[in-house]
Formats: structure tokens, C-alpha cells, sequence
């Protein structure tokens, strides 16, 4: 292995060893420029001076002054080794901003295997919050029964409880990833997700597991809501598809493969549903905390440009690299970012983007008001799916049910599992196929609309699975005419919701992260609401009408892509969202 492929694998297991090499590199190129003329053209080693008074080099940008006082202090203490002169400091910084584009700390050039084992981390994050979601599923029965609850709306709450809250922490963790970095709010959010499953699994009152379930889906909508951000933060448009098609797994099969795994982990008792929950979550913060690096470009730009005005000696172990001092140190660029008079002006408007952008910008609130039906469908079949296949308490008196036993219920979710795997995978081969082919015809620039190809398709899939859903289960013929119905829907799903994602990842980027959020927080309105009277819906007019009901109300959408596709471009200009 050469050095190079050495720091390469290496920074690949911590952002600081990113930002420490090119830093690194910087100064070891200006000392090496300024060794002949050190002692005639700098003070000693050991004295500061405004950089507004020194003399930078014609190629240098000019930087703003920093006076001496500004800033906290470097740690450990400033040592004649450690010290790096104002001056010095300016240029260094001001040659990171001029590389950094074609340099390897930024993550656009990062190595594909280090783009994907980033794209997967937060593929499985994503995956791990709404496997959250429907986990707890098979066991609202036996809670209700520990607890005393005889109303089942109030049970459907434990899982609508957490999804309101994966619709709520976007807004709150996407200003956050977009002012201070990815990594800070999938470690903040992860760490508390952490603590309030660990009080799920422990409740000891229906209405305390309510109250916690929701707060579990706030801090746990950081992988769902910056996963596509971070997606885009290391790959190109043009590149983009394939890795936001399989990013895209993780949260649409989280709830399906939650609700397989919970029949099983019920035997265990329910509460066992939220402690396996909390043990993967662990996991996986650990695995965040340890090996993921920041993607937010602009965050690292200036991040970079403090540590060079703000230097510490570099790290040679993880001992050091976790030290306190560091830490603190490390939080001062932080504060740097949106100190001074314009720091309420910097917070109002990094808040406020989600909902200016689903509530003033047409385009954007028309996606995500079909991103937020299709996904709404999932929940829908996960509350439903056990009255057509279980058996008391899972079935429903007056309602056919094919009367599967529990574990062997876990089954009924297998004709989704296929669909999203069909889908995925074909997403993954094509979507950049024909985001290229139409780029090529448009004298080699891409557009958005290109990505809405396959939100028609799935638009146009989706309504025949559920035709063929409701209406096989309706006339009670073999279970695998509903299944083959189930994957119909699933494919559909899949293929509209990950084309949407990567619309609105296109469309509104660099405020990518905003877009997504805002999306999310209505999807996560509508399955919260949604779910709560699918029951209802289905006992009341029966699976063949209730499927066909829901159908409908798909057709209703089917043109939207179409029109989008024609006119999409204008109004996108007419509608520009200006921050």
C-alpha cells in the first residue's frame, strides 16, 4: 500500500484526520515558500500581529483582520512549537479556500469507497429511526393489556406518536446540519435517541410511552431527514441516482422489516421490542461518533480556516484525539461561525427555510404533498396488513383475515420486502441512465425534471397494486393474489418516492437539506394521521373498497410528473426561493 493509500484509508476513519492533512499540507508548503525570507520579512516566533499590517502575496485574497483577543484560546497553552503567526495563519487559510475544490478534504473528491461507506452509514442511521417506527407495532396489543388501555385508537398512538416526531425534528436538526455541519446533528440527535428508547422499553404508564415515543421520533428523524443532504454533500448530480436509490432502502424498508422483526421479538415480551431498538441505535451512534466524517462542504471550509487561526497540535492517537482539551477547542469554531451582530439574522433564517420553502415555494409543496401521501400508504399497510393475515388480537371481527398465527405473521409483509427490493434495484440502474441520456440531448446540461421519469412510472404502478390488494383479499382467494398486490404497491412506492427525493434534492440545492426536511415533516404528518383510521376505513367499506378508495385518490396525482417534466424549469425560475 503507498503513503498516499495510507492517509487515504485513514481519514477515512476520522474527520479530524481530513482536516489535519490539508491543514498540514497548507503550512508545510508556505514553510517551505518562506524559509529564505523568514528572517527578513517576519517577526519571531513568539509574536502576533494584525494581519491587516502584514504583507500577504498577490495571489493571496485578502482576509479580514482577526484581532488577538478574538477568538478562545488554542489547547493545550501556545508553545514556541505550536504557534503559527497571524499572518502566516491568513495566507494558510486563504490557500485552503482557493484549494479546497480540487483538494481530497473535500468530500466531492473523496474515493468511491469512502463516498459509499458514507452513503451506507447513513443508509443504515435512516434505516434504524423508522425500523423504529413500526417495531412496536405487534406488541400495542400487549401493552394495552399491561397497561389497562381498552381503546385502540389510544394504542395506535405508540406508533403515531413517533412518527409526528420524525415529522417534527427535521425542522430543528436540518438548520442545525446546514450551521454547524452534518455530523453534529446526527451525534447530537443519535445520542438522545439513545436515551429516550432506553425510557420506552422501561414505561410504566400508556400515556408515559406516548409522551417518550414521540420524543424518540424527534431525535431519531436525523437519518431520515439528512440522509439525502449527505448523499448529495459527496456525489455529483450526475452520479447521484444510484447512491440516493439504495440510501433510499433504509427508510422505506425500515418500517416493513420493523414490523417482520417485532411478531418474532414479541415472544419475548413487548417490552423487548424497544430494547432491541435501543441496542441497535447504540450501535450505530457508536459506529457515527467513531468513523463518519463531516460532507457539508461550506462547514469545513470553515471549519479548516479556524484551525488554522486557531491552531492546535495535531493528534497522533485516538487518546489525544478525544482529549477534553480538544473538544473544547474544537467548540470554538462553533461559536466563531455565528458570533456578532448578525447571529439572530444567521438563526432566523437557517430555522425558518423548511417551512418558507414547503409553505411559499409551489414547487416544493407540491412534491412533497405526494412524497408525504405515498409514504403515508406504508403505515396504512402496516396497520392493515396484520387484520388481513392475523389472527385474533390482530384480526378484526365482520373483516376476512387469512388467520395466520403470529410468528408465521411476520410473513405477511414479504410481498413489500420483494417490491422495494425490485424497485431499488432497478432505480439504481437506471436513474442515472436517464438523468445522462436526457443531459446528453440537452447539449449536456441536466435539469431536476429529469429524475421525475420515474416518479411517472411508480405514479402509474402504485393504483394497480392497490386495485389488485383490495379486491383478491375482498373475494378471499389464495393469500399470494393480495401479496402480489402488496408488491405492485411497494415497487410503486419505492420508485416515486426515491425519484421525488432526488428532485428535491436537485431543485433546492444547495438548501438540500431544508427541501428534504420540509418534505419529511409533512410525510411524517400524514403517516401519523393517516394510520389512525385505515382500520376504520377498510371495516367499514371493506377491502375492495377501501383499496379502491386509496387508489383513486392516487390517479388524482398521476399528471403531476408530466406537467412538472414540460413546465417544471419555469416555474422553478418563477418561484426561485431566495434565502
Amino acid at each position: 500500500m503507498t503513503s498516499k493509500q495510507s492517509r487515504e484509508a485513514a481519514s477515512a476513519t476520522s474527520g479530524t484526520n481530513m482536516e489535519t492533512e490539508l491543514v498540514s499540507s497548507v503550512q508545510s508548503s508556505l514553510q517551505v515558500a518562506e524559509k529564505p525570507r523568514r528572517s527578513a520579512d517576519m517577526p519571531s516566533e513568539t509574536t502576533s500581529f494584525d494581519v491587516s499590517n502584514s504583507s500577504k502575496p498577490p495571489s493571496s485574497p485578502p482576509l479580514p483582520a482577526q484581532p488577538p483577543s478574538s477568538g478562545p484560546p488554542a489547547f493545550p497553552p501556545l508553545t514556541k512549537s505550536s504557534t503559527v503567526l497571524t499572518s502566516r495563519s491568513a495566507r494558510e487559510a486563504a490557500q485552503i479556500l482557493a484549494t479546497f475544490s480540487t483538494s481530497t478534504g473535500n468530500p466531492r473528491n473523496w474515493s468511491r469507497g469512502r463516498k459509499w461507506r458514507t452513503t451506507m452509514t447513513v443508509a443504515v442511521t435512516g434505516f434504524i429511526s423508522t425500523c423504529g417506527s413500526s417495531i412496536g407495532v405487534p406488541g400495542i396489543h400487549a401493552a394495552m393489556a399491561e397497561f389497562g388501555v381498552e381503546n385502540e385508537k389510544i394504542g395506535v398512538l405508540i406508533t403515531a406518536g413517533y412518527v409526528l416526531g420524525l415529522g417534527a425534528g427535521p425542522f430543528l436538526f436540518a438548520p442545525i446540519s446546514e450551521l454547524y455541519g452534518r455530523q453534529v446533528a446526527y451525534h447530537v440527535s443519535q445520542v438522545c435517541f439513545v436515551v429516550f428508547c432506553i425510557g420506552t422499553a422501561v414505561s410504566q404508564n400508556m400515556a408515559t410511552l406516548i409522551v417518550l415515543r414521540f420524543f424518540c421520533g424527534v431525535f431519531g428523524s436525523s437519518g431520515p431527514a439528512l440522509g439525502v443532504a449527505t448523499c448529495a454533500d459527496v456525489w455529483a448530480p450526475h452520479e447521484r441516482g444510484r447512491p440516493v436509490s439504495l440510501y433510499a432502502i433504509g427508510p422505506m424498508a425500515g418500517p416493513v422489516l420493523g414490523s417482520m422483526l417485532g411478531y418474532w421479538i414479541l415472544f419475548g415480551g413487548w417490552r423487548w421490542l424497544f430494547w432491541t431498538i435501543t441496542i441497535l441505535a447504540a450501535l450505530n451512534t457508536a459506529l457515527l461518533m467513531i468513523g463518519a466524517s463531516e460532507t457539508n462542504a461550506a462547514v469545513i471550509e470553515k471549519k479548516l480556516t479556524y484551525r488554522v487561526r486557531h491552531p492546535i497540535s495535531n493528534p497522533t492517537n485516538l487518546a489525544q484525539r478525544l482529549s477534553p482539551s480538544r473538544w473544547i477547542h474544537d467548540l470554538g469554531w462553533m461559536a466563531a461561525m455565528v458570533s456578532g451582530d448578525d447571529a439572530k439574522q444567521v438563526f432566523g433564517r437557517a430555522f425558518s427555510r423548511p417551512p418558507r420553502l414547503l409553505f411559499t415555494n409551489p414547487v416544493c409543496a407540491i412534491f412533497s404533498a405526494y412524497y408525504a401521501y405515498i409514504y403515508a400508504i406504508i403505515y396504512v399497510f402496516l396497520v392493515s396488513v396484520p387484520l388481513c393475515f392475523g389472527s385474533p388480537p390482530f384480526s378484526k371481527d365482520g373483516l376476512f383475515s387469512y388467520s395466520w398465527p403470529q410468528g408465521t405473521l411476520s410473513l405477511s409483509y414479504v410481498g413489500m420486502a420483494i417490491g422495494f427490493a425490485i424497485a431499488a434495484t432497478t432505480a439504481a440502474n437506471a436513474q442515472d441512465r436517464i438523468y445522462k441520456y436526457l443531459s446528453k440531448k440537452n447539449d449536456g446540461r441536466g435539469e431536476p425534471e429529469y429524475r421525475l421519469v420515474m416518479t411517472q412510472t411508480g405514479m402509474c404502478i402504485m393504483p394497480i397494486g392497490l386495485f389488485i390488494f383490495g379486491w383478491t383479499a375482498n373475494a378471499e382467494v389464495h393469500w399470494i393474489a393480495p401479496q402480489i398486490g402488496m408488491c405492485l404497491v411497494a415497487i410503486g412506492l419505492m420508485l416515486a418516492f426515491n425519484s421525488i427525493q432526488n428532485f428535491i434534492v436537485d431543485a433546492f440545492f444547495p438548501y438540500s437539506a431544508a427541501g428534504i426536511a420540509s418534505a419529511t415533516a409533512l410525510r411524517s404528518v400524514f403517516a401519523c394521521i393517516i394510520p389512525i383510521f385505515a382500520p376504520d376505513l377498510f371495516h367499514n367499506l371493506g377491502w375492495g373498497w377501501g383499496g379502491t378508495l386509496l387508489a383513486l385518490v392516487s390517479l388524482v396525482a398521476v399528471p403531476a410528473p408530466l406537467v412538472m417534466f414540460k413546465y417544471g424549469k419555469r416555474l422553478r425560475e418563477r418561484y426561485k426561493f431566495k434565502d
